[in-house]
């Protein structure tokens, strides 16, 4: 585990940089939080704040509500880093479809800007960049292993495949120990609203049909949210891990209906589906190979999809009491 470094984080605020973030804090690290808040979904504010109760400003952590694709950004930062965990993007496969230019740029120019940033620090051990499954599009066989032909199909695909050719440059003109990590259908609690299984639990809680794009034969491999976390953090302890890319995933898919049947034994109500067309930027499967990963940086996923559904079902249960 990373323990007492000086580590920034962007995206913070975010789902799976608030996970991160209260990993972190809990070893004793000082945390540089970046996020820019946006309002593509609601409550970022107070779930990021209600983490950072606990803890103390400016000596645990600096909170920094700014935007990365802005230069004077990284002025407002007056610290050594030792690892950068570069999480911030304008996430949405969908999305990106009615909003190409916007995920462009905000993907493309901020991971750029994070990169120029990293390499003026001499103190810099890794940095980890998010990226995505969506990077291999429709495969061509599974598991999908990393040397996988990459053919992204959705403008965020697109700018994350970017991100990672950015990640390879860098690491070979300017040394940068930079890891990328391919994320496959992350779920759990503080998930976005639009994700699949949030979504999903939601129409169920609200007794209402859960819409189903296609037949449902289609297959996601879920990645619980603490399997995201252990796998970000070891490809930071790793020395091995710079100069490459891993898929980070649960390696065990499942279809859409059968994740929508095993969503109704939870909440144990009556079952409401309707199939409606297919999705443009949609894939048919997600299928990881993390032979790599096992092999270099010692990732194994720990939780099943069932014990990661009632995870989330009880969080989102919460979530509802609270209101």
């Amino acid at each position: 585990m990373i323990n007492n470094k000086s580590i920034m984080i962007t995206g913070a605020a975010g789902f799976i940089g608030s996970h991160l973030t209260e990993t972190l804090l809990k070893n004793n690290n000082f945390l540089i939080l970046l996020d820019n808040f946006n309002d593509y979904y609601p409550g970022k504010d107070e779930q990021i704040q209600k983490i950072l109760n606990n803890y103390e400003q400016n000596k645990d952590y600096k909170l920094i509500k700014a935007n990365i694709v802005e230069k004077s950004t990284f002025d407002r930062i007056d610290h050594e880093i030792d690892y950068i965990f570069h999480l911030a993007a304008q996430a949405g496969v969908r999305y990106s479809i009615d909003n190409a230019s916007e995920v462009t740029f905000n993907n493309i120019i901020g991971t750029v800007n994070m990169f120029e940033y990293a390499s003026k620090l001499s103190s810099i051990t890794k940095i980890i960049y998010a990226s995505s499954s969506s990077v291999y599009g429709n495969p061509l066989y599974t598991p999908v292993d990393e040397d996988h032909p990459k053919n992204p199909i959705s403008p965020y695909a697109v700018s994350k495949l970017c991100g990672e050719n950015y990640a390879d440059l860098y690491f070979k003109v300017n040394n940068l120990p930079i890891t990328s990590l391919r994320f496959f259908t992350v779920y759990g609690p503080r998930s976005r609203p639009d994700m699949a299984v949030r979504k999903f639990f939601s129409y169920i809680l609200q007794n209402k049909e859960i819409l189903i794009y296609g037949d449902g034969t289609q297959k996601r491999d879920f990645t619980y949210i603490s399997d995201i976390i252990n796998g970000l953090i070891l490809s930071g302890e790793n020395n091995k891990s710079s100069g490459e890319a891993f898929n980070i995933g649960g390696s065990n898919p499942v279809s859409v209906n059968t994740l929508v049947n095993k969503m109704y034994n939870i909440a144990q109500v009556e079952k409401k589906v309707r199939f409606i067309e297919n999705q443009k930027g949609d894939v048919n499967v997600t299928h990881s190979n993390i032979s790599k990963a096992r092999k270099i940086l010692k990732f194994e996923p720990k939780v099943s999809i069932e014990v990661g559904l009632e995870n989330q079902y009880q969080w989102q249960l919460s979530c509802l009491k609270s209101t």
